[in-house]
């Protein structure tokens, strides 16, 4: 046991996907000492996925605490994740491993990363002027994670929302067009059904309803991750004109949330896009659509107009957040 490298067990728990990581502190920084990504579609559950880690890596190593972050709200320490079946206990899995075990919501877990993170690992859409104050992170990947770092006399929380979930609110009138057609669907529209991989995909099936699609879409929407698929072709020179308007569509509203969220947190301090979608298409929110709608807020404009705005390139900010959280553990 003595040759045994301690570490923190994080793990950053998703609709699609799963990365579990072991991580190493010293002089609280953290370094990443094993990490990998596991596709939830092969598994039953989160105990299999833990199990395969830990049987490829888990040598060699201590776990003094872990700590996963969830797509879903946790209470007593339980999540059933919002966009897959699994309900995910953090007791059931400290019990069957031996490790101290907490969940917190991804967005949460993700939030506590951003700190850890060096200037590097962000690209600024606007410079702002940067003041003390709280933050505010949306995340679109499967599905749409808000959360806000409370800024408290300089010490920072982290404050888990499903604000994702909250009536979508359209400002234009194809985005009211969109609504409907979307509410003849689902019923309720929320965020997440437009800003999201499948909201991109949403988005182009209202502007192609009732049109003959490209050949070449047709072939690759059916084979291919559909929001990617139109993500790229609207990048292309000479693309796909109706992937491009819905590209825009989405980085518009997109911007409209996250400028919702700046006011609702008086965010001074920033608004982060994390999540797997913001980084593939920074080329796409650089151009006016996105700040445009961030700022039109009437008459906090100005205000909107001077809080920093960045897209998080590092990944594993979640995993960082789980794991500064795990740490904590050791101080209760």
């Amino acid at each position: 046991m003595r040759n045994k490298k301690k570490v923190f067990f994080a793990g950053d728990i998703g609709g699609t996907k799963t990365e579990l990581a072991f991580f190493q502190k010293k002089n609280d920084v953290f370094s990443c000492a094993a990490r990998k990504r596991f596709l939830n579609s092969s598994y039953k559950n989160a105990e299999a996925v833990i199990g395969d880690f830990l049987k490829g890596v888990g040598r060699g190593f201590e776990i003094e605490a872990a700590a996963f972050g969830v797509a879903a709200p946790v209470e007593n320490n339980r999540a059933s994740l919002t966009n897959l079946g699994w309900r995910v206990d953090g007791n059931k899995i400290g019990k069957k491993f031996s490790f101290k075990c907490l969940l917190l919501n991804d967005l949460e877990a993700t939030a506590l990363g951003i700190r850890e993170l060096p200037g590097k690992d962000f690209f600024c859409l606007q410079k702002g002027r940067r003041r003390k104050g709280n933050a505010a992170v949306i995340a679109p990947g499967t599905g749409l994670g808000e959360a806000a770092l409370l800024d408290v006399k300089g010490e920072f929380f982290s404050i888990a929302s499903e604000g994702g979930h909250v009536d979508f609110a359209p400002r234009t009138r194809i985005e009211a067009e969109l609504l409907f057609h979307l509410s003849a669907k689902y019923g309720h529209v929320s965020y997440e059904r437009v800003v999201s991989g499948p909201g991109i995909k949403e988005i182009y099936d209202f502007l192609t309803c009732g049109k003959k699609a490209p050949e070449r879409m047709k072939k690759t929407l059916f084979v291919k991750d559909p929001s990617s698929v139109i993500a790229n072709e609207a990048e292309k020179k000479g693309g796909d004109k109706t992937c491009l308007k819905a590209l825009s569509i989405f980085v518009s509203i997109l911007g409209a949330e996250a400028g919702n969220m700046a006011l609702k947190y008086l965010a001074s301090g920033g608004v982060y896009l994390a999540g797997g979608i913001p980084p593939k298409i920074i080329k796409a929110l650089k151009r006016k659509e996105f700040l445009e709608s961030f700022r039109d807020k009437g008459r906090f404009k100005g205000y909107l107009s001077v809080i920093p705005v960045y897209v998080v390139l590092n990944e594993t900010a979640a995993l960082l957040g789980a794991a500064k959280f795990a740490s904590t553990m050791l101080k209760r």
